[in-house]
């Protein structure tokens, strides 16, 4: 990861850590919170990169994703809830399944216990569209664990768990309030 040198204010130890004093209002952070937001914001431009190369809109990567992480969760979703998901009313979570759809890339087809719904699947041809694409990226983010101890594994995985924690509860608050 880069260090930026600030020559701007900020105090001796944000001179000598390599890092920018933080913005006012803003939490102060730690290195390990700092790698995050990096890898937070890399998985986003590697997420429009992907889409680009797919020849596909993001929200249509990001339909693929949710159709296939509900089926294999068990709970497979319908164009409503993947709408939701997605963020989009429901006419352009629509637009967005029936272009998938005719584009061959997904299906859908009736509820088993409730026939007025809908369940979606991705298509063999449009998951392998989709992993001709990402398995590189997969392959090289399964590489960068290669070098770690056992120590340094468990460490990483508790670290990433905590913050799977911490979003879960974030998500959590703003559905109560």
């Amino acid at each position: 990861m880069a260090q930026h040198h600030s020559s701007g204010p900020g105090t001796d130890s944000d001179r000598t850590t390599g890092r920018e004093a933080p913005r006012s209002g803003g939490p102060a952070g730690d290195e390990l919170s700092a790698a995050l937001r990096e890898v937070l914001t890399l998985t986003q431009l590697a997420r429009a990169a992907l889409a680009e190369r797919l020849h596909m809109p993001l929200t249509h990567v990001e339909a693929v994703e949710h159709v296939v992480i509900a089926k294999n969760s068990g709970e497979p979703i319908g164009p409503v809830e993947l709408s939701r998901r997605l963020g989009v009313t429901s006419a352009a979570g629509t637009q967005s399944v029936n272009r998938l759809v005719s584009e061959g890339h997904m299906t859908r087809r009736p509820h088993p216990d409730d026939r007025r719904r809908q369940i979606l699947d991705v298509t063999e041809s449009g998951f392998a569209h989709v992993m001709g694409e990402l398995t590189p990226l997969l392959d090289l983010v399964l590489g960068a664990s290669g070098g770690l101890s056992d120590a340094e594994r468990v460490g990483a995985q508790r670290y990433l768990e905590n913050v799977a924690v911490a979003y879960r509860r974030y998500l959590e608050q703003g559905s109560q309030g």
